[in-house]
């Protein structure tokens, strides 16, 4: 086994560069190294990071991250509709679609990352120098041509998660949304709301960093969290509870409060990551007292070629500026664990940083 250099948890709240993450000397033969050029942490990361990885123990010590894009260095002998020095957007889930999962309908419940529960002794996650990933041809997509890189790093995980979730709603064209969390995904789900033809789009977060971009994005409604009566006044200013609610920060509490905003017989999907194994709690009042016909889903971030590739001709065609997003830039990989600082010190001027590799 060769070795090479990557970001790593250590311990809660620290983490560190180092020379020990592993390389595989061969590739599976549909299997691609790519050289990453762009990096955004994720609030998942910080997740794991603040609680130094005590609901996943087996990634203390192994690279961190799972949001990249890159170029092509190597590629396995089956892989055939990539090469060596295409620009790529690298899938952030992995999903293997050679599973039953698949063939199910539900690939992305079979992953193949660091983050699904099993430890890979020859890989970890993509704050590395080079990231191996074992199905190129399903798993990557072409940068278009005119996407940027920043843009195309919001695909993999804040684009496909957050849009994934607003089609879950299944929503009806002038319906409300209420998306309680502003951060990227947050946003991102205000935008793909708007695109699904929502009517009333309330953002509730409370820093005017992502209200300002919430408002560019279409939303109708911007919300303090910090205003004792805010569910009162999103079920005011709507004419009563809304229609659909996107779950996308916060803690577990407050699965109840989206549940008490949104109406009877209406959808909450959350979209949020809980990684301290705390119990959620449903108040049975704001749950209809268990019979209000009210919907929960949790929704994960969707991954493949096709989705990728979808996303990112949105992009392409001027639907979705998701570098809004970006409000701190790093170079070089050593400025990973101060990008991450962001997160754990509840940065507020933050919305999502990036780093690029040089």
């Amino acid at each position: 086994m060769k070795y090479m250099k990557g970001v790593v948890i250590t311990g809660q709240n620290t983490l560190a560069v180092s020379d020990r993450c592993p390389l595989p000397e061969k590739l599976c033969p549909t299997g691609a190294l790519i050289r990453p050029l762009i990096w955004p942490p994720c609030t998942s990361d910080a997740h794991l990071c603040a609680t130094g990885c005590a609901s996943l123990p087996y990634l203390l010590g192994k690279a961190v991250g799972h949001e990249m894009c890159g170029e092509i260095v190597k590629t396995g002998a089956d892989v055939h509709d990539f090469q060596v020095g295409d620009k790529v957007i690298v899938c952030s889930v992995m999903p293997v679609w050679r599973s039953m999962e698949a063939q199910d309908g539900r690939a992305k419940q079979h992953q193949d990352n660091m983050y699904a529960g099993v430890d890979y002794p020859d890989r970890g996650g993509s704050f590395v120098e080079l990231y191996y990933i074992r199905d190129a041809d399903m798993n990557l997509a072409k940068i278009p041509d005119g996407v940027t890189l920043e843009q195309a790093v919001m695909v993999p995980d804040m684009m496909c998660t957050a849009f994934e979730g607003a089609q879950a709603l299944n929503m009806k064209f002038g319906q409300s949304v209420a998306v309680l969390g502003v951060g990227p995904v947050g946003l991102m789900a205000v935008r793909a709301a708007v695109l699904q033809g929502a009517g009333n789009v309330f953002a509730i977060g409370s820093r005017q960093v992502c209200f300002d971009v919430a408002k560019e994005y279409g939303a109708t409604h911007l919300i303090d969290y910090h205003n004792e009566d805010y569910i009162d006044q999103i079920v005011r200013e709507n004419g009563g509870p809304v229609d659909n609610v996107v779950l996308c920060g916060g803690s577990e509490k407050e699965l109840s409060l989206g549940l008490k905003m949104l109406k009877n017989g209406g959808t909450l999907v959350n979209l949020s990551a809980y990684f301290s194994n705390a119990s959620i709690p449903i108040q049975p009042a704001v749950w209809g007292f268990g019979y209000g016909g009210k919907t929960i889903k949790g929704v994960g971030c969707g991954g493949g070629r096709l989705l990728l590739s979808r996303m990112a001709q949105l992009i392409a065609s001027g639907r979705v500026q998701p570098e809004k997003l970006i409000s701190h830039r790093y170079h070089g990989m050593e400025q990973i664990p101060e990008a991450m600082d962001l997160f754990l010190n509840h940065d507020r001027s933050l919305i999502k940083p990036v780093i690029y590799n040089d």
